[in-house]
């Protein structure tokens, strides 16, 4: 077996790999783009047009069906009741302190645990504070007025 072939396989499977253990769909489109390249190496191309096949099929897949697939698995994806509290204001009533662990606040008429996005910000009770994301149970929170809320949950494909 030519050499040119077992690299492109060795290729491919080491993106299927990488694929594997993330499962963010990235790299797939690399490793169909390295098959590609295994069947126009063994019908005989040289070397660029190995290489050019293989961005080219990569690139297809990438800009065509990437934004398929990503449609599919972001519209499967439902939307929790706490995810609507990213974005919005809460009022503090137990200091927030990430270094002493301790931080409650009100929102929506339940208790919330709550830690601060930065461990230099303290915040004490009464202060209005922006959910910036959720962590498990717990509200991540930032000063008002900071930047624009992160989503809670992003789907990487």
């Amino acid at each position: 077996m030519d050499f040119n072939v077992i690299l492109w396989i060795v290729i491919m499977v080491a993106l299927l790999v990488v694929e594997a253990l993330t499962m963010n769909l990235t790299t797939i489109w690399l490793a169909i783009g390295a098959l590609a390249s295994v069947f126009i190496t063994l019908a005989g191309a040289g070397g660029v047009a190995q290489f050019a096949v293989f961005v080219v099929v990569s690139a297809i897949m990438v800009f065509f069906t990437r934004p398929l697939v990503k449609k599919y698995v972001a519209g499967r994806y439902q939307k929790t009741n706490s995810d609507s509290l990213v974005g919005r204001t809460a009022r503090i009533i137990e200091p927030v302190n990430n270094k002493l662990e301790t931080g409650t606040a009100f929102l929506d008429g339940k208790e919330w645990t709550v830690r601060s996005e930065s461990d230099s910000d303290i915040f004490n009770e009464g202060d209005l504070v922006i959910v910036r994301e959720i962590e498990g149970v717990k509200l991540i929170v930032a000063r008002e007025g900071n930047e624009i809320p992160k989503l809670v949950h992003t789907v990487v494909v």
